[in-house]
């Protein structure tokens, strides 16, 4: 149905999506509150010696993003995805690069090296299209996947569009290319690529709008498959059809977050190109011995890690508009429990503790009241806050505040130990990336 005939009273975020589409602009009027709160927690921070558009990553931050990248990577590793690197500049004249800069020119980073122009790059497409260029592949090795963590990829974008992590020049973006046979087994790993993609906004704990954009004709001979992945979405979706395609590709989806201003933006897509594989000369051998063309999936499960980050602390700036405390995915938290002594006299034992701790564990050993450390640890969403006194140190129990449940929880170290393993389960696990003594570390952001 058109967008005029949807009842959107329940799907609030929807609505905005949609009138983001419609209105087109992508240009903020004011900042957006993550970048307030990416300064307030230390994570990230604007870089006046660079070009804007590009960050610095204090440890806290540095952290959550390479917990972010490992996750993607190990899903890609079980996946079955071949991890491989590229170059991050390419010849502007190059005969396959070429053509598709003058099918697809964007906005680059420009460079002259021995009188040579080069592009940096702004996908891991072009490293990986010349490596299956160059290869010997077998329809017996399809479908075959390519994964690159590009941790530079470079967009110039317009000044006016810069907007925190939302709209940067410099991103980090996991890229994943999938050569398929045909349409047949195109449509099977298009699918496993998006349930990968739902696992990992339940990861993040995201919510999050579907967009589907497809051409007419693709539409028509596969109406079924394009129904089935809007049921998998188990919501209303966007769908924009194509009477022709503009594009590579046949069909996409794309998560989208909604931010505080009504801005929205992708995260996790994956596409069908039918264009690449003939513009780089992408060919396999069939069991009849013939070269014949594959189909290339392009993936992103996550989207660009940068923007995960804006994505994780727009939302989280949303519920707190609502009243609701802040946190992190508990796999994500800088510091997951943070062990707060309420005297000089205890901060030993607190050290003792931490060692039986295997999280990312703290002391707040600072000379400030008891009470004005819980507050700090309030405002950096520590997940789990333990004061520890005489009584903590003689009944061998810690005095608990579990972020986003009410009163106190007086547990053993074998039993808050096991209920941090339950938030962590199987995700990618970084140990601490300060000093545990909050006394020896630096203020990064003043």
């Amino acid at each position: 149905m058109a967008p005029k005939e949807f009842n959107f009273s329940n799907h609030d975020n929807l609505r905005k999506f949609v009138d983001y589409e419609v209105s087109g602009t992508r240009v903020a009027d004011e900042p957006p509150p993550h970048i307030a709160l990416m300064r307030a927690h230390e994570l990230v921070d604007y870089e006046p010696g660079s070009d804007a558009g590009n960050f610095r990553w204090y440890p806290k931050g540095y952290l959550i993003k390479k917990l972010m990248e490992d996750r993607v990577s190990t899903l890609m590793n079980e996946y079955g995805s071949m991890r491989v690197e590229t170059p991050i500049m390419y010849d502007y004249l190059h005969p396959h690069l070429s053509k598709y800069l003058e099918r697809f020119p964007a906005r680059q980073y420009i460079l002259t090296s021995e009188d040579k122009e080069y592009f940096l790059r702004f996908a891991a497409c072009f490293g990986q299209y010349l490596i299956m260029h160059d290869s010997q592949i077998s329809y017996k090795h399809l479908p075959l996947r390519l994964y690159e963590l590009t941790h530079y990829s470079f967009r110039r974008e317009k000044t006016g569009e810069l907007s925190g992590l939302r709209r940067l020049r410099t991103f980090t973006m996991p890229d994943m290319h999938t050569l398929c046979a045909d349409y047949i087994q195109a449509k099977e790993e298009f699918m496993r690529q998006f349930e990968l993609s739902l696992q990992w906004m339940e990861d993040m704990q995201f919510e999050f709008e579907v967009a589907i954009r497809v051409v007419k004709e693709f539409y028509d001979e596969h109406k079924q498959f394009v129904d089935d992945i809007v049921r998998k979405t188990k919501r209303p979706c966007v769908i924009e059809l194509w009477d022709r395609r503009f594009f590579y590709f046949v069909l996409k989806f794309e998560f989208n977050v909604v931010d505080n201003l009504g801005k929205c933006s992708a995260l996790s897509t994956v596409q069908i190109d039918v264009e690449n594989c003939c513009r780089f000369e992408i060919k396999y051998t069939d069991k009849d011995g013939e070269k014949k063309e594959p189909i290339i999936l392009h993936a992103s499960i996550s989207g660009s890690i940068d923007r995960n980050l804006y994505a994780l602390l727009e939302g989280q700036a949303k519920g707190m508009k609502k009243g609701k405390k802040a946190m992190y995915p508990f796999w994500l938290a800088p510091t997951q429990i943070r062990l707060v002594p309420v005297s000089e006299k205890f901060t030993d034992f607190c050290k003792e503790l931490r060692a039986q701790i295997p999280f990312r564990c703290d002391v707040d050993d600072n000379d400030i009241s008891m009470q004005k450390k819980i507050r700090n640890a309030e405002t950096e969403w520590v997940p789990f806050i333990a004061v520890v006194g005489e009584r903590e140190q003689q009944e061998g129990k810690l005095a608990l505040r579990i972020r986003g449940e009410d009163g106190q929880h007086n547990l053993t170290v074998q039993e808050a130990v096991a209920r941090m393993q339950a938030l962590q389960g199987k995700k990618n696990y970084l140990p601490l990336n300060l000093n545990p003594l909050l006394s020896a570390r630096p203020t990064f952001v003043g």
